[in-house]
């Protein structure tokens, strides 16, 4: 997760969802973010939640420090709340299939993957999407976007989805929510070239498409609603 500590915002990279290029704008617009895991970009939202609270000295202070902000205004109130409480996170969601679909073509490609000691990183190389598609959701080797962005979690309250359909004027949406001005242009980093042949993807998963459906329900039900999409902001709830 990429964290501003000046802004208070933090972005929460899921794979396959523009994140190299959302994240080359967050750091134009929080100059200050940084990587919370240097190694890893794509850590979750619980876990890093898990690094951002501060040692069992500290939560005392800060039960102490929450008690008297009380008194405050509600502005200075918001300014001395500990990061791990007020932090506003931002991530992308697409349809999973798509994601999956781009996931795999881009380990296939991608010669820094082509020697991977993991085995599933490694079947995109030498087994067939339908074999990455069974790990990825039977076993569990992908988490879902529930799971991920922990949701119904101590920070889903302050979590804002945007549409990967439509994320430019998304983006924008999320910037006049937070008063961050006018977007700038995404980059266009990690894009495939050419079109996509979904449908042979679809062709191949055969019944596996349910176990995806299936793995990613909370997307489906809920989630797809929650988006936020060009110019229509959905605010993600409890």
């Amino acid at each position: 997760m990429l964290v501003s500590r000046t802004h208070k915002l933090a972005f929460a990279h899921y794979p396959k969802t523009a994140g190299t290029s959302l994240q080359r704008w967050f750091i134009d617009t929080c100059p200050d973010a940084d990587l919370l895991v240097p190694d890893n970009p794509h850590y979750p939202v619980r876990l890093s939640l898990n690094r951002l609270r501060p040692p069992a000295f500290q939560r005392r202070l800060e039960r102490f420090t929450h008690r008297s902000v009380k008194l405050l205004s509600p502005t200075l109130a918001d300014r001395l709340r500990p990061l791990h409480a007020s932090l506003r996170v931002v991530g992308v969601i697409r349809d999973p299939f798509g994601m999956l679909v781009s996931l795999f073509e881009f380990w296939k490609r991608e010669p820094a993957v082509a020697n991977s000691t993991d085995p599933f990183i490694g079947c995109t190389q030498h087994h067939t999407f339908r074999d990455f598609l069974a790990a990825a959701v039977i076993g569990g080797r992908i988490p879902s976007y529930k799971q991920f962005f922990d949701v119904g979690g101590p920070l889903w309250q302050n979590t804002t989805l945007l549409d990967f359909e439509s994320l430019q004027p998304a983006l924008q949406a999320f910037c006049d929510m937070n008063g961050l001005g006018h977007a700038r242009p995404l980059p266009s980093l990690n894009r495939s070239a050419g079109g996509r042949d979904i449908q042979r993807y679809v062709d191949e998963a055969g019944p596996l498409m349910a176990d995806v459906r299936r793995h990613f329900r909370w997307y489906y039900e809920e989630g797809v609603h929650l988006m936020i999409r060009g110019h229509e902001p959905l605010r993600a709830a409890a």
